[in-house]
């Protein structure tokens, strides 16, 4: 048993996972509350762009992949290469959805976006990215396709103090 196995067992402590401790229900001393966000809400919370993930329906099932994103005029955008199933799917029905989560405060937020996304081929429009987005792909290598998420609807969740 490692260390935090032990502790967790001698505390009758939640969840543990390989190095990690999570106390167990009720350990933070107060209650938390689960409450429906707002689209405006969620909005806020999207708008200072980061990491999310994009589900699509591709030949071999559900992908979700990890993008690295920012957010203009209610949109969600992204880059990728050319050769990527992020591109190959770029003009499909998709999800996309970011999370904070804090396990030693047991709190954070969960925010999913239903949409088209549509890669963008108008010169003056990825300029435009280019010079108000400030995105730049964690991923090595020419990332030239943009891709924009236009929201049919946006929902979340957070959870904290009452």
């Amino acid at each position: 048993m490692n260390t935090a196995e032990g502790l967790a067992a001698s505390r009758g402590a939640g969840s543990v996972l390989p190095g990690r401790e999570f106390p167990a229900a009720g350990a933070s001393g107060g209650q938390s509350v689960l409450r429906k966000l707002s689209p405006d809400e969620c909005f806020d919370l999207l708008e200072p762009g980061g990491v999310g993930r994009v589900g699509f329906a591709a030949a071999d099932g559900i992908m979700m992949l990890p993008v690295n994103f920012a957010v203009t005029r209610k949109t969600i955008v992204f880059r990728t290469a050319p050769d990527t199933l992020l591109a190959v799917y770029a003009d499909a029905p998709v999800g996309f959805e970011v999370d904070y989560l804090d396990g030693a405060r047991r709190e954070g937020w969960s925010v999913l976006v239903g949409g088209h996304a549509h890669a963008v081929t108008d010169e003056r429009e990825v300029q435009h990215l280019e010079d108000t987005t400030c995105l730049e792909p964690w991923a090595a290598g020419s990332r030239d396709v943009y891709v924009r998420i236009t929201p049919a609807r946006i929902t979340g969740r957070s959870i904290g103090p009452a």
